[in-house]
């Protein structure tokens, strides 16, 4: 059955908005729906962890990607982000089986490698970091996302001709989120970039992934990661990762100077992904 119509949970925030465009510019019709509008479409207002409200926005459609979720441990108690979290990815899943919606594209996040949030240091099992490579999780947000992942898995078992993708999004930067990380990496005590390995994903590559992602319409359940190609600071990888994640571990020799240390191979291979933008914006 050909794709026509299909529905954006979390139309509204960073990456639903430039979803639904990018969608909209290549003839889809589109369903917004998010529990806080923000946009001057016509928003479904719908709580993704009540089932109900979630079978009834799905109805009548071809596919789904959901992007609703809280996007960090930081401005939420644990056990909120890890509700809404997990509770909202499994009601969408149970609403398009229930529905026989085939096509659901969900947003993982690199944060599942577990270094983002994490509350005890340690090392990567190897770089460059791809696919296979264990996802060790201790925080609420990155356990959530893996938790995510494996629904996908269980509802794969249970109606296997449904695709299924999980993007793996690193820090998705728009221009007030490349300004915010520019301030703060510029700032006396910069924090958090070593946990996403200063890896970056420009929001409208990051809207891209989404759309040829439901458009691979083989059953299964894929998961990739989706970055840009190169890190954002000016320091050449391997300092970094002699800095903050000192020991013996493999590292490939091609990650030196700007590389980035998360492989996007994958994403280009099936889907035909590739990150078009650098930090600043410019064509890459």
């Amino acid at each position: 059955m050909a794709i026509r119509k299909v529905l954006v949970t979390g139309s509204d925030g960073r990456i639903g908005r430039v979803v639904v465009q990018e969608l909209r510019d290549h003839g889809y019709e589109v369903t917004a729906a998010d529990l806080h509008p923000t946009q001057p479409w016509l928003t479904q207002i719908v709580d993704s962890e009540d089932l109900g409200q979630v079978i009834g926005v799905m109805q009548g459609h071809d596919a789904v990607i959901h992007l609703a979720a809280i996007p960090s441990p930081t401005r939420h108690t644990a056990e909120v982000v890890f509700r809404n979290n997990v509770m909202s990815q499994f009601n969408v899943l149970e609403a398009a089986t229930i529905l026989g919606i085939k096509h659901v594209v969900t947003a993982s996040s690199l944060s599942a490698l577990g270094h983002a949030y994490l509350h005890r240091l340690f090392n990567p099992t190897y770089i460059p970091i791809d696919e296979p490579h264990p996802l060790l999780s201790q925080d609420t947000y990155g356990l959530s996302k893996m938790v995510g992942e494996e629904l996908c898995e269980g509802f794969l078992r249970r109606t296997p001709d449904m695709s299924l993708t999980s993007l793996r999004f690193t820090a998705v930067l728009d221009e007030g989120g490349r300004k915010h990380m520019t301030e703060l990496h510029n700032s006396a005590e910069p924090t958090g970039f070593s946990g996403a390995f200063w890896t970056y994903v420009d929001v409208r590559d990051a809207a891209l992934s989404c759309r040829l992602s439901m458009e691979y319409t083989t059953p299964g359940h894929e998961a990739y990661y989706i970055t840009a190609p190169n890190i954002w600071p000016k320091e050449p990888i391997e300092e970094l990762l002699r800095t903050h994640y000192p020991g013996d571990y493999p590292v490939a020799d091609h990650i030196r100077g700007d590389a980035s240390p998360v492989d996007c191979s994958k994403a280009e291979r099936l889907l035909g992904w590739k990150a078009r933008y650098n930090f600043d914006g410019s064509v890459l």
